[in-house]
């Protein structure tokens, strides 16, 4: 089953030209790497300076054989420390839904990263996978996916490693309890008119009850 690993680095205020450079060398770095299936980055919108970073692949097998040359997080450790305002966050995790309109290309782009409590963990991927099932029906986006997972940092700790066990060939990281919703659409205009349905308002509403969401706006590189 692919394993969606998910990248956050924000980087020093005036820095964002050389922080471009290195995330060019790093995207280089990693298309070469046996076992990926697709690697997407981005840079934020606005004054804030950070970069995204999608990198799928075939298994949870493939990413462990490639961590050792290939982990996102490491490179940047590795390369661009002195441009970084904090060690870089990254998650694990599983896709629940996608969406894909090929005929409109991808020019804006969010990440909403929702940190949800555990105990309502389920009821929120129900409900989330709902909404976005819904305002699919209309055209406005152009690629979007559900993923669900946890902090690396979060599975490698002594404490998960001796509570938590595999059931059934099943992975931690698929009951995690952090989500990433990410969205694209081919316009501005779409954008606004997906913020602005009921559907989205809505589950804005019951994700605010259900956790923290933290939207991050983001330019394709």
């Amino acid at each position: 089953m692919e394993l969606l690993v998910v990248t956050l680095a924000h980087i020093m205020p005036g820095r964002d030209a050389d922080a471009l450079a290195r995330i060019r060398l790093i995207s280089d770095t990693i298309r070469n790497a046996p076992g990926l299936v697709s690697a997407s980055f981005y840079r934020s919108r606005g004054k804030e300076c950070y970069y995204f970073m999608l990198t799928t692949w075939e298994d949870e097998e493939c990413w462990q054989k490639a961590q050792e040359r290939y982990n996102p997080k490491q490179l940047l450790l590795g390369s661009a420390t002195e441009l970084l305002i904090d060690p870089p966050e990254q998650w694990l995790m599983h896709y629940l839904w996608g969406y894909s309109r090929p005929a409109a290309g991808s020019i804006l782009a969010a990440a909403h990263l929702g940190t949800i409590y555990p105990a309502y963990a389920d009821r929120t991927q129900r409900g989330w996978i709902e909404s976005l099932r819904r305002q699919a029906v209309n055209p406005m986006l152009s690629f979007a996916f559900l993923a669900r997972g946890l902090n690396e940092e979060t599975m490698t700790s002594p404490v998960f490693s001796s509570t938590s066990t595999s059931e059934g060939g099943d992975t931690p990281y698929k009951h995690g309890s952090i989500f990433l919703n990410f969205l694209s659409w081919a316009s501005q205009t779409d954008r606004e008119d997906f913020y602005a349905d009921p559907n989205y308002q809505a589950i804005s509403r019951f994700l605010s009850g259900e956790g923290v969401v933290q939207i991050l706006t983001l330019d394709p590189l």
